[in-house]
């Protein structure tokens, strides 16, 4: 990423371009806010902004409306956010997809390190490497050495190509030293039905997409893609223990349109800190296999998104991804 662009990022952090009148910021809120989802309802994206609104609406003492957009990868509703007035009544839930990611993958109508201001991260995920219960394969070592001895006979499946189950599988695979044939999906539920069902070897998924299979009996999980073990899968063992610094986790969290006013953000940045410190809520985000993000706010929240920029831009043009 150019300085320039990274600049603009910190600054709308700031917020300190085109701020709205103090007295406009000190009326707000004044009437519902909504919360813009990317995603159909249903999904982990869904259930962690649902939980963000039911805490903002009593934090608020204003009704705070869960409104999802999907399509086009999420940057329909990114460019509905970023075209939305800057005064705190329109914020976007958006994911590491619609930010850090966009420019790589979609040819989106709206620039991420100009038209948001980051507010607050809520919870990220890492990803975990699945194979199917009757697997030949028991461990990670197993996996690595049948893929490195026999070149294109691993099958990967994936929900669609420049999606974070290809690109942590690709980026997986690259650190490995694994040729691999990748099959792609449209979308990760097909994909996971034909891991489980042994038609492909692997498939890296999102650990909130696998929980409610954690206890069917039909999945191995080989390894987690976060620097620690986690909590809700004991006894993974992480990819990292076998390839050192090895660290891949989605994310998240709350922006809003570049203009508003930095009481407003602070606010926001304030309450959502809160709730990621509830006992309650903590549980439950992390029944769905959630990490929370607590602390993780406006330039601290920028700098992740810069770090992932670096991590991601070098593997998505390795792989030959273009935006489409």
């Amino acid at each position: 990423m150019k300085r320039r662009q990274f600049n603009n990022l910190l600054a709308a952090a700031a917020a300190a371009s085109v701020l709205p009148s103090i007295a406009h910021a000190q009326a707000w809120p004044s009437k519902p806010i909504s919360l813009i989802i990317p995603f159909p309802p249903g999904g982990n994206t869904d259930f962690m902004a649902r939980i963000t609104t039911e805490w903002l609406s009593k934090a608020l003492n204003n009704p705070v409306i869960a409104e999802n957009r999907p399509g086009a990868g999420g940057t329909i509703a990114g460019e509905y956010v970023a075209r939305a007035q800057p005064d705190g009544h329109t914020l976007f839930f958006a994911t590491i997809s619609q930010i850090s990611l966009v420019q790589f993958l979609y040819k989106a109508r709206y620039d991420p390190f100009k038209d948001f201001v980051p507010i607050a991260n809520v919870g990220g995920n890492p990803l975990v490497l699945t194979v199917a219960s009757g697997s030949r394969f028991q461990r990670l070592a197993d996996l690595i050495k049948f893929g490195k001895e026999n070149p294109g006979k691993l099958t990967v499946g994936h929900a669609g190509e420049g999606s974070l189950s290809h690109m942590s599988a690709f980026i997986f695979l690259n650190r490995a030293g694994i040729e691999a044939t990748m099959v792609g999906y449209k979308g990760g539920g097909p994909a996971l039905i034909d891991m489980m069902g042994g038609q492909t070897d692997l498939y890296s998924a999102n650990i909130s997409e696998i929980m409610p299979h954690v206890s069917s009996g039909r999945i191995r999980f080989l390894a987690i893609s976060s620097l620690q073990p986690i909590p809700q899968l004991p006894g993974v063992p992480t990819i990292a223990s076998t390839i050192p610094g090895h660290n891949i986790e989605t994310w998240n969290g709350v922006v809003g349109p570049t203009g508003m006013p930095v009481a407003i953000v602070d606010r926001l940045a304030d309450e959502i800190t809160k709730m990621l410190k509830d006992p309650g809520v903590r549980t439950r985000l992390g029944n769905a296999g959630v990490i929370t993000q607590d602390g993780e706010v406006k330039k601290t929240f920028a700098d992740r998104i810069q770090r992932d920029v670096n991590l991601w831009k070098p593997m998505i043009e390795q792989a030959g991804i273009k935006p489409s």
